[in-house]
Protein backbone atom coordinates (compact mmCIF):
# COMPACT_ATOMS: atom_id res chain seq x y z
CA UNK A 1 0.00 0.00 0.00
CA UNK A 2 1.09 3.66 -0.03
CA UNK A 3 1.88 3.90 3.12
CA UNK A 4 4.50 1.04 2.96
CA UNK A 5 5.80 2.49 -0.11
CA UNK A 6 6.04 5.75 2.08
CA UNK A 7 7.84 3.87 4.94
CA UNK A 8 10.55 2.44 2.60
CA UNK A 9 10.93 6.07 0.69
CA UNK A 10 11.83 7.49 3.89
CA UNK A 11 14.14 4.89 4.75
CA UNK A 12 15.87 4.98 1.50
CA UNK A 13 16.18 9.14 2.04
CA UNK A 14 17.96 8.45 5.55
CA UNK A 15 20.29 5.76 3.76
CA UNK A 16 21.41 8.26 0.95
CA UNK A 17 21.75 11.04 3.37
CA UNK A 18 23.85 9.34 5.67
CA UNK A 19 25.70 8.31 3.35
CA UNK A 20 26.22 11.67 1.44
CA UNK A 21 26.59 13.60 4.47
CA UNK A 22 29.15 11.25 6.51
CA UNK A 23 32.39 13.25 6.13
CA UNK A 24 34.07 10.20 9.01
CA UNK A 25 36.67 8.31 7.59
CA UNK A 26 36.19 4.96 7.62
CA UNK A 27 37.75 2.64 10.07
CA UNK A 28 40.26 0.57 7.90
CA UNK A 29 42.64 -2.27 8.73
CA UNK A 30 45.85 -0.11 8.64
CA UNK A 31 44.23 2.38 11.06
CA UNK A 32 42.78 -0.74 13.12
CA UNK A 33 46.56 -2.45 12.81
CA UNK A 34 48.07 1.30 14.46
CA UNK A 35 45.48 1.10 17.24
CA UNK A 36 46.41 -2.43 18.08
CA UNK A 37 50.12 -2.09 18.26
CA UNK A 38 49.31 1.70 20.53
CA UNK A 39 46.99 -0.15 22.98
CA UNK A 40 49.20 -2.94 23.69
CA UNK A 41 52.32 -0.64 23.61
CA UNK A 42 50.85 1.31 26.32
CA UNK A 43 49.04 -1.84 28.26
CA UNK A 44 52.59 -2.94 28.61
CA UNK A 45 53.87 0.11 29.72
CA UNK A 46 51.13 1.17 32.66
CA UNK A 47 51.38 -2.94 33.54
CA UNK A 48 55.00 -2.50 33.97
CA UNK A 49 54.73 0.37 35.97
CA UNK A 50 52.24 -1.36 38.75
CA UNK A 51 54.41 -4.22 38.73
CA UNK A 52 57.64 -1.53 39.56
CA UNK A 53 55.44 0.02 42.43
CA UNK A 54 54.84 -3.45 44.16
CA UNK A 55 58.00 -4.32 44.27
CA UNK A 56 59.05 -1.13 45.31
CA UNK A 57 56.44 -2.24 48.18
CA UNK A 58 57.76 -5.76 48.29
CA UNK A 59 61.09 -4.81 49.02
CA UNK A 60 60.68 -2.55 51.97
CA UNK A 61 58.05 -4.65 54.07
CA UNK A 62 60.52 -7.37 53.22
CA UNK A 63 63.15 -5.48 55.08
CA UNK A 64 61.41 -4.11 57.58
CA UNK A 65 60.31 -7.44 58.76
CA UNK A 66 63.68 -8.14 58.62
CA UNK A 67 65.29 -5.71 60.52
CA UNK A 68 62.42 -5.49 63.33
CA UNK A 69 62.82 -9.35 63.65
CA UNK A 70 66.77 -8.90 64.56
CA UNK A 71 65.98 -5.59 66.70
CA UNK A 72 63.24 -8.04 68.62
CA UNK A 73 66.00 -10.98 69.08
CA UNK A 74 68.16 -8.51 70.43
CA UNK A 75 66.02 -6.58 72.96
CA UNK A 76 65.48 -10.39 74.38
CA UNK A 77 69.45 -11.10 74.77
CA UNK A 78 70.17 -6.96 75.97
CA UNK A 79 69.57 -6.43 79.93
CA UNK A 80 67.17 -3.97 78.60
CA UNK A 81 63.49 -3.91 80.12
CA UNK A 82 61.33 -6.78 78.57
CA UNK A 83 58.75 -3.83 77.38
CA UNK A 84 60.92 -3.20 73.92
CA UNK A 85 61.40 -6.46 73.06
CA UNK A 86 57.73 -7.19 73.59
CA UNK A 87 57.24 -4.01 71.90
CA UNK A 88 59.16 -4.71 68.87
CA UNK A 89 57.52 -8.48 68.44
CA UNK A 90 54.26 -6.98 68.42
CA UNK A 91 55.71 -4.42 65.72
CA UNK A 92 57.26 -7.23 63.58
CA UNK A 93 53.87 -9.56 64.12
CA UNK A 94 52.08 -6.26 62.61
CA UNK A 95 54.00 -5.45 59.35
CA UNK A 96 54.33 -9.11 58.81
CA UNK A 97 50.22 -9.43 59.05
CA UNK A 98 50.30 -6.35 56.69
CA UNK A 99 52.85 -7.89 54.18
CA UNK A 100 50.72 -11.25 54.11
CA UNK A 101 47.02 -9.70 53.57
CA UNK A 102 48.70 -6.91 50.97
CA UNK A 103 50.62 -9.76 48.84
CA UNK A 104 53.25 -7.22 46.92
CA UNK A 105 54.68 -10.10 45.84
CA UNK A 106 51.73 -12.05 43.78
CA UNK A 107 50.53 -8.29 42.86
CA UNK A 108 53.89 -7.80 41.35
CA UNK A 109 53.92 -10.99 39.33
CA UNK A 110 50.19 -10.72 37.82
CA UNK A 111 51.41 -7.31 36.80
CA UNK A 112 54.92 -8.53 35.36
CA UNK A 113 52.97 -11.34 33.75
CA UNK A 114 50.49 -9.06 31.64
CA UNK A 115 52.78 -6.40 30.83
CA UNK A 116 54.96 -9.20 29.02
CA UNK A 117 51.81 -10.92 27.44
CA UNK A 118 50.73 -7.76 25.99
CA UNK A 119 54.43 -6.08 25.17
CA UNK A 120 54.58 -9.76 23.43
CA UNK A 121 51.31 -9.10 21.34
CA UNK A 122 52.54 -5.70 20.06
CA UNK A 123 55.69 -7.28 18.68
CA UNK A 124 53.53 -10.13 16.62
CA UNK A 125 51.31 -7.33 15.43
CA UNK A 126 54.61 -5.20 14.81
CA UNK A 127 56.10 -8.25 12.58
CA UNK A 128 52.73 -9.75 11.07
CA UNK A 129 52.63 -10.57 7.24
CA UNK A 130 49.19 -12.38 6.92
CA UNK A 131 45.60 -11.60 7.36
CA UNK A 132 45.11 -14.76 9.43
CA UNK A 133 47.66 -13.58 11.88
CA UNK A 134 46.54 -10.43 12.14
CA UNK A 135 42.70 -11.69 12.72
CA UNK A 136 44.66 -14.24 15.30
CA UNK A 137 46.14 -11.77 17.59
CA UNK A 138 42.61 -9.63 17.38
CA UNK A 139 41.25 -13.24 19.50
CA UNK A 140 44.70 -13.29 21.71
CA UNK A 141 43.98 -9.64 22.82
CA UNK A 142 40.77 -10.04 23.86
CA UNK A 143 41.43 -13.10 25.77
CA UNK A 144 44.35 -10.66 27.95
CA UNK A 145 42.04 -7.84 28.25
CA UNK A 146 39.54 -10.76 30.17
CA UNK A 147 42.77 -11.72 32.67
CA UNK A 148 44.05 -8.23 32.80
CA UNK A 149 44.65 -7.02 36.43
CA UNK A 150 43.45 -3.40 37.67
CA UNK A 151 45.70 -0.52 36.76
CA UNK A 152 45.41 2.48 38.72
CA UNK A 153 44.53 5.85 36.60
CA UNK A 154 47.87 7.53 37.93
CA UNK A 155 49.65 4.58 36.15
CA UNK A 156 47.91 4.95 32.61
CA UNK A 157 50.61 5.51 29.88
CA UNK A 158 49.23 6.94 26.56
CA UNK A 159 51.69 6.56 24.04
CA UNK A 160 52.01 7.38 20.32
CA UNK A 161 54.49 4.63 18.45
CA UNK A 162 56.00 4.83 15.52
CA UNK A 163 56.03 1.44 14.10
CA UNK A 164 54.80 0.52 10.56
CA UNK A 165 53.37 -2.34 9.04
CA UNK A 166 55.81 -4.69 7.33
CA UNK A 167 55.45 -4.74 3.07
CA UNK A 168 53.43 -7.96 2.63
CA UNK A 169 50.70 -6.92 4.92
CA UNK A 170 50.81 -3.07 3.86
CA UNK A 171 49.78 -4.64 0.31
CA UNK A 172 46.93 -6.58 1.88
CA UNK A 173 45.89 -3.38 4.04
CA UNK A 174 45.97 -1.59 0.20
CA UNK A 175 43.42 -4.42 -1.31
CA UNK A 176 41.30 -3.97 1.33
CA UNK A 177 40.96 -0.40 1.22
CA UNK A 178 40.29 -0.89 -2.35
CA UNK A 179 37.34 -3.30 -1.66
CA UNK A 180 35.95 -1.32 1.29
CA UNK A 181 35.71 2.27 -1.55
CA UNK A 182 34.23 0.09 -4.10
CA UNK A 183 31.57 -1.68 -1.91
CA UNK A 184 30.45 1.91 -0.34
CA UNK A 185 30.41 3.32 -4.14
CA UNK A 186 27.89 0.97 -4.90
CA UNK A 187 26.14 0.73 -1.91
CA UNK A 188 25.52 4.72 -2.97
CA UNK A 189 24.29 3.63 -6.49
CA UNK A 190 22.17 0.81 -5.04
CA UNK A 191 20.00 3.60 -3.24
CA UNK A 192 19.96 6.19 -5.34
CA UNK A 193 18.37 4.03 -7.68
CA UNK A 194 15.97 2.54 -4.91
CA UNK A 195 15.19 6.13 -3.85
CA UNK A 196 13.78 6.74 -7.99
CA UNK A 197 12.12 3.45 -8.12
CA UNK A 198 10.27 4.43 -4.91
CA UNK A 199 9.93 8.09 -6.16
CA UNK A 200 8.24 6.76 -9.09
CA UNK A 201 5.99 4.36 -6.93
CA UNK A 202 5.06 7.06 -4.66
CA UNK A 203 4.02 9.27 -7.62
CA UNK A 204 1.66 6.50 -8.69
CA UNK A 205 -0.54 5.84 -5.70
CA UNK A 206 -0.67 9.97 -4.66
CA UNK A 207 -2.41 10.16 -8.47
CA UNK A 208 0.60 11.37 -10.81
CA UNK A 209 -0.72 14.69 -13.21
CA UNK A 210 -1.56 14.44 -17.05
CA UNK A 211 2.09 14.69 -18.52
CA UNK A 212 2.22 17.83 -20.16
CA UNK A 213 -0.55 19.90 -18.14
CA UNK A 214 -0.15 21.75 -14.63
CA UNK A 215 -2.43 21.17 -11.92
CA UNK A 216 -5.21 24.18 -13.29
CA UNK A 217 -5.10 22.48 -16.44
CA UNK A 218 -5.75 19.34 -15.07
CA UNK A 219 -8.55 20.47 -13.02
CA UNK A 220 -10.09 22.17 -16.09
CA UNK A 221 -9.41 18.95 -18.23
CA UNK A 222 -11.77 16.83 -15.84
CA UNK A 223 -14.26 19.30 -15.77
CA UNK A 224 -15.07 19.64 -19.66
CA UNK A 225 -15.61 16.20 -19.41
CA UNK A 226 -17.62 16.05 -17.04
CA UNK A 227 -19.63 18.94 -18.90
CA UNK A 228 -19.39 17.03 -22.26
CA UNK A 229 -20.57 13.25 -20.90
CA UNK A 230 -23.68 15.59 -19.14
CA UNK A 231 -24.60 17.10 -22.49
CA UNK A 232 -25.20 13.54 -24.14
CA UNK A 233 -27.05 12.49 -21.12
CA UNK A 234 -29.37 15.61 -22.02
CA UNK A 235 -29.48 14.42 -25.88
CA UNK A 236 -29.77 10.87 -25.22
CA UNK A 237 -33.36 11.64 -23.15
CA UNK A 238 -34.45 14.39 -25.20
CA UNK A 239 -34.47 11.92 -28.39
CA UNK A 240 -36.08 9.33 -26.21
Amino acid sequence: GSSGINAEYGITNNLRSILRTSHSPIMGIAENWMSFVTMTKAKADSHGKVAAYWDRVHNILSITTIVLSAATTLATLLPISHYVSASLGAVTTLVSAITGSVAPSARRQSQMESSKGFRALMLKMVRVETEREYEELWKEYNKELISEPFVPHKFKVTDNSNFTMTPEFTLICKSKEKEVRRATKELEEDVDKQGNKNEEENKKEDGVEKPGCSSDDQNQVEEDEMGTSSGENVRLLQQV
